[in-house]
Protein backbone atom coordinates (compact mmCIF):
# COMPACT_ATOMS: atom_id res chain seq x y z
CA UNK A 1 0.00 0.00 0.00
CA UNK A 2 1.19 3.57 -0.63
CA UNK A 3 2.06 5.67 2.41
CA UNK A 4 1.72 9.28 3.49
CA UNK A 5 4.38 10.80 5.77
CA UNK A 6 3.71 13.30 8.55
CA UNK A 7 6.74 15.08 10.02
CA UNK A 8 7.00 17.17 13.17
CA UNK A 9 9.89 18.23 15.42
CA UNK A 10 12.39 16.10 13.52
CA UNK A 11 10.41 12.83 13.63
CA UNK A 12 7.83 11.28 11.33
CA UNK A 13 4.91 8.86 11.24
CA UNK A 14 3.97 6.83 8.16
CA UNK A 15 0.31 6.25 7.29
CA UNK A 16 -0.65 3.63 4.72
CA UNK A 17 -3.84 4.24 2.74
CA UNK A 18 -5.81 2.16 0.28
CA UNK A 19 -7.74 4.55 -1.96
CA UNK A 20 -8.09 8.11 -3.20
CA UNK A 21 -10.71 9.04 -0.59
CA UNK A 22 -8.33 8.12 2.22
CA UNK A 23 -5.50 10.05 0.54
CA UNK A 24 -7.68 13.16 0.20
CA UNK A 25 -8.59 12.80 3.88
CA UNK A 26 -4.90 12.69 4.84
CA UNK A 27 -4.06 15.66 2.62
CA UNK A 28 -6.78 17.72 4.26
CA UNK A 29 -5.64 16.86 7.79
CA UNK A 30 -1.85 16.95 7.37
CA UNK A 31 -1.09 19.06 4.30
CA UNK A 32 1.05 21.59 6.20
CA UNK A 33 3.25 18.97 7.89
CA UNK A 34 3.44 16.44 5.07
CA UNK A 35 6.95 15.17 4.40
CA UNK A 36 7.38 13.31 1.09
CA UNK A 37 10.89 12.06 1.92
CA UNK A 38 11.08 8.40 2.92
CA UNK A 39 13.26 7.20 5.77
CA UNK A 40 12.95 6.17 9.39
CA UNK A 41 9.62 6.63 11.14
CA UNK A 42 8.31 6.29 14.68
CA UNK A 43 5.22 4.25 13.77
CA UNK A 44 3.27 2.89 10.85
CA UNK A 45 -0.50 3.41 10.83
CA UNK A 46 -2.91 2.04 8.26
CA UNK A 47 -6.27 3.27 6.96
CA UNK A 48 -8.22 0.64 5.06
CA UNK A 49 -11.76 0.47 3.69
CA UNK A 50 -13.95 -2.57 4.14
CA UNK A 51 -15.69 -3.86 0.99
CA UNK A 52 -16.07 -0.38 -0.59
CA UNK A 53 -18.61 0.44 2.12
CA UNK A 54 -17.40 3.90 3.11
CA UNK A 55 -16.51 2.45 6.52
CA UNK A 56 -12.81 2.59 7.35
CA UNK A 57 -10.50 1.05 9.91
CA UNK A 58 -7.47 2.69 11.50
CA UNK A 59 -4.88 0.26 12.82
CA UNK A 60 -1.32 0.17 14.05
CA UNK A 61 0.80 -2.96 14.20
CA UNK A 62 -0.97 -4.13 17.35
CA UNK A 63 -4.64 -3.13 17.42
CA UNK A 64 -7.63 -1.45 15.82
CA UNK A 65 -7.75 2.21 16.86
CA UNK A 66 -10.91 3.38 15.08
CA UNK A 67 -13.73 2.21 12.83
CA UNK A 68 -16.23 4.31 10.91
CA UNK A 69 -16.54 6.92 8.18
CA UNK A 70 -13.79 9.43 7.51
CA UNK A 71 -15.37 12.09 9.69
CA UNK A 72 -14.54 14.24 12.70
CA UNK A 73 -14.35 11.38 15.20
CA UNK A 74 -12.07 9.31 12.94
CA UNK A 75 -9.87 12.37 12.39
CA UNK A 76 -9.64 13.05 16.14
CA UNK A 77 -8.44 9.51 16.84
CA UNK A 78 -5.96 9.71 13.96
CA UNK A 79 -4.61 13.04 15.24
CA UNK A 80 -4.20 11.59 18.75
CA UNK A 81 -2.37 8.53 17.44
CA UNK A 82 -0.04 10.54 15.20
CA UNK A 83 0.80 13.01 17.98
CA UNK A 84 1.36 10.23 20.51
CA UNK A 85 3.82 8.46 18.23
CA UNK A 86 5.63 11.67 17.30
CA UNK A 87 6.17 12.56 20.96
CA UNK A 88 6.35 9.16 22.65
CA UNK A 89 10.16 9.06 22.60
CA UNK A 90 10.94 12.65 21.69
CA UNK A 91 13.48 14.14 24.11
CA UNK A 92 14.78 16.88 21.80
CA UNK A 93 12.77 19.67 23.43
CA UNK A 94 9.50 20.50 25.18
CA UNK A 95 6.06 20.01 23.62
CA UNK A 96 2.98 21.85 24.87
CA UNK A 97 -0.74 21.53 24.37
CA UNK A 98 -1.12 25.03 22.95
CA UNK A 99 -2.58 27.01 20.14
CA UNK A 100 -0.34 29.60 18.50
CA UNK A 101 -0.82 32.55 16.17
CA UNK A 102 1.45 35.30 14.88
CA UNK A 103 0.80 39.03 15.02
CA UNK A 104 3.22 41.44 13.33
CA UNK A 105 5.71 38.55 13.25
CA UNK A 106 5.35 38.08 17.02
CA UNK A 107 4.32 34.62 18.22
CA UNK A 108 1.49 34.38 20.74
CA UNK A 109 1.04 31.08 22.59
CA UNK A 110 -2.40 29.92 23.76
CA UNK A 111 -1.69 27.00 26.12
CA UNK A 112 -4.52 24.97 27.62
CA UNK A 113 -5.97 21.55 28.22
CA UNK A 114 -8.91 20.17 26.24
CA UNK A 115 -11.99 22.27 26.90
CA UNK A 116 -10.09 25.44 27.81
CA UNK A 117 -11.12 27.13 24.55
CA UNK A 118 -7.70 27.29 22.87
CA UNK A 119 -8.98 26.03 19.51
CA UNK A 120 -11.92 28.43 19.51
CA UNK A 121 -9.68 31.34 20.44
CA UNK A 122 -7.09 30.33 17.83
CA UNK A 123 -9.85 30.29 15.20
CA UNK A 124 -11.25 33.65 16.27
CA UNK A 125 -7.82 35.31 16.21
CA UNK A 126 -7.05 33.77 12.82
CA UNK A 127 -10.30 35.12 11.39
CA UNK A 128 -9.44 38.57 12.77
CA UNK A 129 -6.13 39.05 11.01
CA UNK A 130 -3.68 36.91 12.94
CA UNK A 131 -1.55 34.36 11.12
CA UNK A 132 -2.46 30.81 12.08
CA UNK A 133 0.17 28.39 13.36
CA UNK A 134 -1.70 25.68 15.28
CA UNK A 135 -4.65 25.06 17.58
CA UNK A 136 -3.17 22.02 19.32
CA UNK A 137 0.57 21.57 19.78
CA UNK A 138 3.85 23.48 19.71
CA UNK A 139 7.42 22.31 20.21
CA UNK A 140 10.37 24.27 21.58
CA UNK A 141 13.57 22.43 20.57
CA UNK A 142 16.69 22.41 22.72
CA UNK A 143 18.86 22.67 19.62
CA UNK A 144 17.36 25.94 18.43
CA UNK A 145 16.62 28.25 21.36
CA UNK A 146 13.94 30.73 20.39
CA UNK A 147 12.39 28.55 17.71
CA UNK A 148 8.72 27.60 17.71
CA UNK A 149 7.69 24.51 15.76
CA UNK A 150 3.88 24.36 15.34
CA UNK A 151 1.88 21.23 14.61
CA UNK A 152 -0.07 22.98 11.88
CA UNK A 153 -3.38 21.27 11.17
CA UNK A 154 -6.92 22.35 10.34
CA UNK A 155 -8.80 23.96 13.23
CA UNK A 156 -10.72 21.36 15.25
CA UNK A 157 -13.84 22.69 16.95
CA UNK A 158 -16.07 20.77 19.35
CA UNK A 159 -19.83 20.79 18.80
CA UNK A 160 -20.52 23.43 21.45
CA UNK A 161 -18.51 26.10 19.62
CA UNK A 162 -19.51 25.26 16.04
CA UNK A 163 -22.02 28.12 15.70
CA UNK A 164 -19.39 30.69 16.70
CA UNK A 165 -16.81 29.41 14.24
CA UNK A 166 -19.17 28.90 11.29
CA UNK A 167 -19.82 32.65 11.29
CA UNK A 168 -16.08 33.26 10.81
CA UNK A 169 -15.53 31.03 7.79
CA UNK A 170 -14.62 33.23 4.83
CA UNK A 171 -13.63 30.78 2.08
CA UNK A 172 -16.34 28.09 1.94
CA UNK A 173 -15.94 27.33 -1.77
CA UNK A 174 -12.18 27.04 -1.94
CA UNK A 175 -11.27 24.88 1.00
CA UNK A 176 -12.66 21.77 2.63
CA UNK A 177 -14.47 21.28 5.90
CA UNK A 178 -15.52 18.18 7.81
CA UNK A 179 -18.67 18.45 9.90
CA UNK A 180 -20.79 16.00 11.87
CA UNK A 181 -22.39 15.68 15.30
CA UNK A 182 -18.93 15.64 16.92
CA UNK A 183 -18.00 19.12 15.67
CA UNK A 184 -16.19 20.62 12.69
CA UNK A 185 -12.70 20.55 11.26
CA UNK A 186 -12.05 23.54 9.05
CA UNK A 187 -8.99 24.45 6.98
CA UNK A 188 -7.24 27.40 8.58
CA UNK A 189 -7.12 29.07 5.14
CA UNK A 190 -10.92 29.24 5.29
CA UNK A 191 -10.53 31.64 8.20
CA UNK A 192 -7.56 33.63 6.93
CA UNK A 193 -5.25 33.10 3.97
CA UNK A 194 -2.33 34.62 5.91
CA UNK A 195 -0.05 31.84 7.11
CA UNK A 196 3.65 31.89 8.00
CA UNK A 197 5.14 28.50 7.13
CA UNK A 198 8.52 29.26 8.74
CA UNK A 199 8.33 30.90 12.13
CA UNK A 200 11.69 31.43 13.79
CA UNK A 201 10.95 34.09 16.40
CA UNK A 202 10.80 33.36 20.13
CA UNK A 203 7.29 33.60 21.65
CA UNK A 204 6.46 37.17 22.65
CA UNK A 205 3.27 36.65 24.67
CA UNK A 206 1.35 33.89 26.45
CA UNK A 207 -2.44 34.02 26.73
CA UNK A 208 -4.02 31.23 28.79
CA UNK A 209 -7.64 30.80 27.60
CA UNK A 210 -10.20 29.98 30.30
CA UNK A 211 -13.68 29.37 28.91
CA UNK A 212 -16.41 29.86 31.55
CA UNK A 213 -20.18 30.02 31.18
CA UNK A 214 -21.63 33.48 31.88
CA UNK A 215 -18.19 34.91 32.71
CA UNK A 216 -17.53 38.53 31.76
CA UNK A 217 -14.45 39.02 29.62
CA UNK A 218 -11.35 39.80 31.63
CA UNK A 219 -7.63 39.71 30.82
CA UNK A 220 -5.47 39.35 33.93
CA UNK A 221 -1.67 39.61 34.14
CA UNK A 222 -0.15 36.64 35.95
CA UNK A 223 3.30 36.17 37.45
CA UNK A 224 6.11 34.16 35.94
CA UNK A 225 5.68 31.55 38.68
CA UNK A 226 1.97 31.19 37.88
CA UNK A 227 2.74 30.94 34.15
CA UNK A 228 5.37 28.28 34.83
CA UNK A 229 2.87 26.19 36.81
CA UNK A 230 0.23 26.45 34.08
CA UNK A 231 2.77 25.60 31.37
CA UNK A 232 3.89 22.52 33.31
CA UNK A 233 0.27 21.34 33.21
CA UNK A 234 0.40 21.58 29.39
CA UNK A 235 3.74 19.78 29.02
CA UNK A 236 3.04 16.60 27.01
CA UNK A 237 6.47 14.97 26.78
CA UNK A 238 7.96 15.81 30.16
CA UNK A 239 8.39 12.13 31.02
CA UNK A 240 11.10 11.94 28.34
CA UNK A 241 13.16 14.79 29.79
CA UNK A 242 15.58 14.68 32.70
CA UNK A 243 13.96 17.64 34.44
CA UNK A 244 10.50 17.17 32.86
CA UNK A 245 11.21 20.27 30.79
CA UNK A 246 11.22 22.52 33.85
CA UNK A 247 14.34 24.49 32.86
CA UNK A 248 13.00 25.45 29.45
CA UNK A 249 9.53 26.12 30.80
CA UNK A 250 10.84 28.31 33.61
CA UNK A 251 13.01 30.28 31.17
CA UNK A 252 10.00 30.84 28.91
CA UNK A 253 7.73 31.89 31.78
CA UNK A 254 10.31 34.36 33.12
CA UNK A 255 11.15 35.92 29.78
CA UNK A 256 7.78 36.98 28.33
CA UNK A 257 4.53 38.45 29.69
CA UNK A 258 1.65 36.08 30.43
CA UNK A 259 -2.08 36.72 30.90
CA UNK A 260 -5.14 34.69 31.79
CA UNK A 261 -8.07 35.37 29.42
CA UNK A 262 -11.43 34.45 30.96
CA UNK A 263 -14.31 34.56 28.51
CA UNK A 264 -17.76 33.25 27.64
CA UNK A 265 -17.99 35.03 24.29
CA UNK A 266 -15.75 37.24 22.18
CA UNK A 267 -17.79 40.39 22.71
CA UNK A 268 -15.32 43.17 23.45
CA UNK A 269 -12.30 40.93 22.87
CA UNK A 270 -10.97 42.92 19.93
CA UNK A 271 -10.93 46.16 21.90
CA UNK A 272 -9.36 44.41 24.87
CA UNK A 273 -6.55 43.12 22.65
CA UNK A 274 -5.96 46.58 21.19
CA UNK A 275 -5.53 47.91 24.73
CA UNK A 276 -3.28 45.01 25.70
CA UNK A 277 -1.04 45.49 22.69
CA UNK A 278 -0.86 49.22 23.42
CA UNK A 279 0.24 48.42 26.98
CA UNK A 280 2.90 46.10 25.56
CA UNK A 281 3.95 48.82 23.08
CA UNK A 282 3.20 46.57 20.10
CA UNK A 283 1.48 49.24 18.01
Amino acid sequence: MPEYRVSFAGLSVAIQYGNVEALDFLKFLFHDIHCPIAGDYEAMLKISEGDNSGQYTLTNDQEVLARGPLGVRFAAILFDSVIFNLLNRNSLGVAFHAGAVAYQEKVILLPGQSGSGKSTMSAWLTAHGFSYLTDELIFLPDSGPGMVIPFTRPVCIKSGSVAVIEKLIQQRDRFSMLADQEGIIVAHQSLNLDYFSNITSFPSLILFPVYQFFAPLRIERITGAQACTLLMECDVNGRNLVDHGFRQIADLARSIPAYRVVYESFAGFENALVQLFADLDWN
